[in-house]
């Protein structure tokens, strides 16, 4: 069957990941500087000093567990209060704070672009060749898409865009795969991770490893002379 689709992986294959968390910290303190008040250089730091810390706010919680979804949401909920605590800003209703934590990485990102500078002109001419792009990553389907957002790479990606919560598992497994929807032999996984790999293979798609978002060689692989689909 001819390939059709492929679905990226973001972290190491489209995104810059040193990059993002400077990023991220920055665009935090501009969404909660102006919803909130505050300084926004301060709210910046200490999502920083948040970050620094991550896995104490996610100890006891189990993400590739049968209630992962719950203890995301739960996670989200910790660093997002821990916000408020340590700039000393008040706490707003529980019902707001549970809206903000799962708003709050989409908003924090979508005007930040930290894609590999070859990641744009590489899906564009993807994009023009005739395949349906996506994006399979293990992060929240919002932070996917705001990510691809703040890149100005969301209007080329006419597929589906996965995340860890919409596959509804953490572990990119022959299931995180199937949850796509796609048929496996028309879809091309692009992903950096050993497991990307072996998961989209095991539900029969096929797999492309890039590093370091060079897509330079998919290009060749997937692109003929003529432009058209391979």
């Amino acid at each position: 069957m001819t390939l059709t689709h492929l679905l990226f992986d973001l972290h190491g294959t489209l995104v810059e990941a040193a990059r993002l968390p400077a990023a991220y910290a920055q665009g935090v303190g501009q969404v909660m500087a102006a919803r909130y008040g505050g300084d926004a250089a301060r709210w910046a730091q200490e999502q920083r000093t948040i970050a620094d810390d991550w896995d104490s706010y996610y100890a006891d919680l189990d993400l590739t567990g049968d209630r992962g979804m719950d203890d995301l949401r739960e996670g989200e909920i910790r660093t997002t209060r821990a916000l408020f605590r340590l700039t000393g800003v008040l706490l707003p209703p529980a019902d707001e704070l549970a809206a903000l934590a799962r708003a709050l990485p989409y908003e924090a990102v979508r005007g930040c672009d930290v894609l590999y500078p070859a990641a744009r002109p590489a899906l564009e001419r993807l994009h023009r060749a005739g395949y349906t792009l996506g994006a399979a990553s293990l992060s929240t389907a919002a932070l996917t898409r705001g990510l691809l957002e703040g890149g100005g790479v969301l209007h080329l990606f006419n597929g589906v865009l996965m995340g860890a919560d919409t596959a509804g598992r953490f572990v990119k497994d022959a299931a995180f795969y199937r949850a796509s929807g796609l048929e496996p032999t028309s879809c091309v996984v692009v992903d950096d991770s050993a497991d990307g790999l072996s998961g989209a293979r095991a539900a029969g798609m096929s797999a492309y490893r890039v590093a370091n978002g060079d897509l330079a060689p998919l290009l060749v692989a997937l692109i003929p002379a003529d432009g058209t689909l391979a």
